[in-house]
């Protein structure tokens, strides 16, 4: 299949390893009750590590459960180095045992494993959890890649400002929200407004922008819909209002979009000839 790809260490020259591997670990199944967390380098369970919990159990499946990561200690039990979270919401779920992968280390390495694994994680791009989403038929990204598609607009990732293409974005954390803040049709015809006019303001479509045409749209819909909108705004200098935005001084606490806003508002009020609306 052409989706799958093959594990390539290409492109890893001169790499330094600076430890063993160690002892070969064991992988098995093993009782929640032997398990504990060594309060020594493990976090308490917070507001929002119980939370955590809570989403984890509601949506639990097998799928889902990466092995938790344990070390023998005294008495027959284990540590956990990871997976606290997940184990306790297997037993929210009734769950007797878990799979867990067992390494023989002391508690200092047990200490130095924690961190390591809590603090160097490779966190996953949003563009690439909105494409993982889409493929397994999210509901709410299925929402957002329809509203893309209207618009012309591609969700990016890793991109320099200088390779994106006409429609390409990074703003896809502002798009979900601006989609649940202001609906389908507010977004996408702001979507439009950068994509559709004035040969694609290539690297235009920004968080900042998105924001303050989608606020512009909502503050007066007549805006949003005019059927001469698009036209207009062919004629807008995007990027050198957005280099005004930029420069403007806001005062602390401000948000600097308002001020691409009301430059918005105010050239689609002067050039459809619309009247401003009274405060």
């Amino acid at each position: 299949m052409e989706t799958l790809r093959a594990i390539d260490i290409e492109g890893f020259a001169g790499i330094t390893f600076t430890t063993q591997v160690g002892p070969v670990p064991q992988t098995q199944w093993l009782g929640l009750d032997v398990l504990r967390m060594d309060d020594r380098y493990q976090r308490p369970l917070s507001q929002r590590g119980r939370q955590q919990i809570r989403r984890i159990a509601e949506r639990f499946r097998w799928s889902r459960f990466a092995p938790v990561i344990v070390a023998p200690v005294e008495g027959g039990l284990y540590a956990i180095i990871d997976g606290q979270h997940r184990c306790h919401a297997a037993r929210l779920r009734g769950i007797k045992s878990v799979p867990c992968m067992v390494v023989i280390v002391d508690e200092a390495e047990q200490a130095e494993a924690f961190t390591e694994i809590n603090t160097r994680q490779l966190a996953v791009r949003p563009a690439v959890l909105h494409k993982a989403r889409v493929t397994a038929g999210d509901k709410a990204a299925l929402r957002i890649q329809k509203i893309c598609d209207r618009a012309g607009v591609s969700i990016a990732d890793m991109k320099a400002a200088s390779e994106m293409g006409r429609g390409e974005t990074l703003a896809v954390n502002t798009i979900y929200k601006l989609a649940d803040l202001y609906g389908d049709e507010t977004l996408t015809a702001a979507l439009e407004a950068i994509v559709k006019t004035s040969d694609g303001n290539i690297g235009m479509v920004r968080a900042g922008i998105i924001t303050a045409y989608c606020a512009v749209f909502e503050s007066d819909p007549v805006l949003r819909d005019h059927p001469d909108q698009l036209d207009v705004l062919d004629e807008f200098d995007l990027p050198a209002a957005f280099e005004r935005m930029q420069a403007t001084p806001v005062q602390k606490g401000a948000l600097r979009w308002r001020v691409l806003a009301t430059e918005i508002e105010t050239y689609l009020r002067r050039t459809l000839r619309l009247p401003k609306v009274s405060a």
